[in-house]
């Protein structure tokens, strides 16, 4: 079931007694102002009692610790508390992992609602052998855009390729999708301008390489599996500014092989989806390498670890190869860092498919950096509604959040939503990747 929303819009459904928030993809703590928080009492608990809600930011190597604490040492005392998490902690196997079957916990994720979604999610199941988890179409579609960027530009050059995204992302060409990618593929290397739209949204891309569509699915832990309840879409009609963002025309090629890296993290707290997102990315390219047309697809993986400092040294392994256009990075904190010193300096073109921070939309980037997943900006306000709403029904919240570029502007967003939509924030606590316990900081958003 899909249903339009505007952000304001509240979610209908059985209400709950009460929610704790865990999110993953943002970091440094702050003392109210919307962009972390310590440990203290400043935002209202005064440790009476527990509150109805707590915000959580995590990716999954630490969710499940983080979720084996709360169920071994806390869930007896607060058995009515239950926890929303956003995409990071969106993982079918962290019940295994944790060995509960998680039935208090509900979330949001960025969904895969493009008109591709069903032929993307079809094929690549019958590629990997298993259903297509969070941000993978994304990163289907921005394979797919850089690589008929590449074609459409006719050399592997950053700057070129950085001009044409939108002539063959956005409107005002034919329009094909991930059934129909090689035949997009073709059209563009004989000349012709086309509009892809995707698995994960119409990929229409604004001024500062966003995308203005996105849609999120509320996703339920039910015995020890996930099921989507609903999806919510958000979206806005590209501006005159959008549409006049530069656009060049298609210079058409004979055989040319494409050269788009994948800057992925395989290893580290966000490995487990990390994967599952590079195999999306490279299921674009196979398609084409497949197909026995004139153009190709050379591709290149790199691990970033989940760590800023193996990010940048994979990005720049890429472009000492000659890697023009990359896929990723995934996480923000990755993300920043390896745009603002590796991408952008080397006029590379970066299409992140599940970086969401908001400070990405204001990078100084010049025009190298996209996305092809949404802003939390659009997730922070989303999760909040799906708190206060009547699914939950939570009236006043904490939230324990990852302490890193990802963790801090989701949390924030989310604190501002829950106050906009007149809730009480009461403990802000932050963590840091992979601990061996988090007991403590259970404790303090607890107020226990």
């Amino acid at each position: 079931m899909t249903r339009k929303l505007q952000r304001r819009d509240v979610i209908k459904g059985a209400s709950a007694a009460g929610v704790v928030a865990l999110a993953g993809c943002t970091t440094e703590e702050d003392n109210g102002d919307g962009n972390g928080a310590g440990n203290g009492d400043d935002n209202g608990g005064d440790g009476s009692e527990t509150p109805d809600a707590v915000m959580v930011v995590g990716f999954p190597q630490s969710g499940i610790q983080l979720f084996r604490d709360f169920y071994s040492e806390f869930a007896s005392d607060v058995p009515d508390v239950d926890i929303i998490v956003p995409d990071g902690l969106i993982d079918a196997d962290l019940p295994g992992e944790v060995d509960n079957d998680m039935d208090n916990v509900i979330g949001t994720a960025p969904s895969a609602g493009g008109p591709g979604a069903e032929f993307f999610a079809a094929e690549y199941e019958a590629a990997y052998d298993r259903e297509p988890g969070v941000f993978t179409a994304q990163a289907y579609d921005a394979m797919a855009v850089n690589v008929l960027a590449a074609v459409a530009a006719g050399e592997n050059d950053g700057t070129a390729i950085r001009d044409r995204v939108r002539t063959v992302a956005n409107p005002g060409g034919e329009q094909f999708g991930p059934e129909t990618l090689v035949d997009a593929v073709e059209a563009v290397a004989a000349g012709d301008p086309v509009h892809y739209v995707g698995a994960s949204s119409s990929v229409d891309f604004d001024v500062n390489g966003d995308i203005v569509t996105a849609a999120y699915d509320i996703v339920d832990f039910d015995g020890g599996e996930l099921v989507t309840l609903d999806t919510l879409e958000f979206g806005d009609e590209l501006t005159d500014e959008d549409n006049a963002a530069t656009a060049e025309d298609p210079v058409g090629v004979g055989e040319f092989e494409a050269m788009v890296g994948v800057l992925m993290p395989e290893t580290g707290d966000l490995g487990p989806l990390g994967g599952p997102i590079r195999d999306g990315a490279l299921l674009a390219a196979d398609q084409i390498n497949d197909a026995g047309i004139d153009v190709t697809v050379d591709y290149r993986v790199e691990d970033t670890q989940t760590d800023p400092q193996a990010g940048i040294s994979g990005a720049n392994a890429l472009v000492d190869a000659g890697y023009p256009a990359i896929v990723g990075p995934a996480s923000s904190n990755v993300n920043l860092q390896v745009s603002d010193q590796v991408l952008i300096p080397n006029g590379v073109v970066g299409i992140s498919p599940s970086s969401t921070d908001p400070d990405v939309t204001n990078l100084a980037d010049d025009g190298y950096i996209f996305r092809t997943a949404p802003s939390d900006f659009l997730q922070g306000p989303a999760m909040a509604d799906l708190a206060r709403g009547e699914l939950v029904g939570a009236d006043s919240t904490g939230t324990l959040f990852l302490n890193d570029a990802y963790g801090q502007a989701l949390e924030g967003e989310y604190v501002r939503g829950f106050e906009e939509r007149d809730g009480e924030v009461r403990e802000r606590v932050s963590f840091e990747p992979e601990q061996p316990s988090y007991s403590s900081q259970w404790s303090d958003v607890l107020e226990l």
